[in-house]
């Protein structure tokens, strides 16, 4: 006992060793080799849910026939190929047209089990060839992507078909005022094995990133943004963006031209954070909208940022609370201050930030592919 006081009393009697000093370089590497680390543990963990969404069963195959048309036009590619590719899982055979073709003579000839139009305005598909189709006993439906903006030619198209599908709920009750029998509301959706997460080098790379045309509602915000993010590393790309009062304190970092998807999903990936705000739905120079529908529902965009692990934080809409949990997969904003605060605060906390991302992730691969929308619309055509 008395010889363990002793050593006791002897170690306490050692004074500690100051502290190496530690070179620049060294605390460089040190931080470089954590800040690797902990990206590396969630890149790793992203691929993980991809993998594990993807190998997840589809719940059911339907032995049908689909005929799909396409909305073609670049804003809608990836729309087009989302839907086709989720046809092609759940579906026994799909015939893919484009809106030029002769459909009611193909669909005559194949005798689908369902003609499913998505109609994007500016290229209609010809009612003429629906009323034909109808006329010889083929189940129609159209899936609207453009609701509320465009309403003022959808009305006209809508009764023409069996089935309405719109991602707009505000728009149910339209449809169904003007006499069709089965409309739906149902959103977009995204394709992660298209539309993910991928390593890009610095040309995609930015802190905070807008992609989007400059509607008149996203002009005012980037006007009022433009001081605060004049010295941010930022990237602004699409078109109008010239007509901002401030154009010049941000033209450095504006690109003015359109982006393929797979372009567009390289910027979300090497983004910290993508500003998604929404079009407004009383845009009278841009919108078809005389009724002033209002808008309450999401984007795709919604869907394809989350695709792409990022942190995304979008302009409050009633129906994104259905969809997604707002403070836990999903981060909101409400004002240019808020969004302000918000772009702050997640650019300094890091993990916090990537956890949200993780979060969303997951949920989107799980709940909002093309695979669960086309297996839903089916349910609704099918039973």
């Amino acid at each position: 006992m008395r010889r363990e006081r002793i050593r006791k009393r002897s170690a306490r009697a050692i004074p500690s060793l100051p502290a190496e000093p530690v070179s620049e370089w060294e605390q460089g590497w040190n931080q470089g080799y954590r800040l690797g680390k902990d990206k590396g543990k969630h890149d790793g963990l992203c691929q993980w849910i991809y993998a594990n969404s993807s190998q997840a069963p589809i719940k059911r195959q339907w032995d049908i026939k689909v005929m799909f048309v396409q909305a073609q036009g670049s804003p809608y590619h990836s729309l087009d190929q989302g839907i086709e590719d989720a046809l092609r899982a759940v579906v026994r055979e799909v015939h893919v047209v484009s809106p030029e073709d002769h459909v009611a003579v193909l669909a005559e000839e194949l005798r689908p089990d369902l003609v499913l139009v998505l109609d994007a305005i500016g290229r209609s598909f010809s009612t003429e060839q629906v009323d034909v189709m109808r006329s010889n006993g083929i189940r129609t439906a159209v899936w609207l992507p453009d609701d509320p903006y465009h309403s003022d030619q959808t009305i006209r198209l809508a009764p023409h078909y069996d089935y309405v599908f719109t991602l707009e709920k505000s728009c149910v009750q339209l449809y169904q005022d003007l006499g069709c029998k089965a409309v739906f509301y149902l959103p977009l959706a995204v394709n992660p094995l298209f539309t993910h997460y991928s390593e890009v080098d610095e040309s995609y790379r930015s802190d905070i990133c807008f992609i989007g045309s400059a509607f008149w509602n996203r002009v005012a915000l980037f006007d009022e943004l433009a001081d605060y993010l004049s010295d941010k590393n930022v990237k602004i790309i699409g078109w109008w963006w010239d007509r901002m009062k401030h154009y010049d304190k941000l033209k450095d970092k504006i690109q003015g031209y359109w982006l393929s998807p797979q372009d567009t999903a390289k910027h979300y990936s090497g983004a910290k954070i993508v500003i998604n705000l929404h079009r407004s739905a009383e845009d009278a120079s841009h919108n078809h909208n005389s009724r002033l529908i209002p808008a309450h529902s999401v984007n795709p965009r919604l869907f394809e940022i989350s695709a792409c692990g990022t942190l995304q934080l979008v302009d409050e809409r009633p129906e994104l609370v259905h969809l997604y949990t707002p403070g836990v997969d999903m981060i909101s904003f409400n004002s240019a201050d808020d969004l302000k605060n918000k772009i702050d605060y997640y650019l300094t906390h890091e993990e916090e930030r990537r956890e949200i991302v993780r979060r969303s992730l997951f949920r989107t691969v799980n709940e909002h592919t093309y695979k669960n929308r086309l297996s839903r619309l089916l349910e609704l055509v099918f039973g």
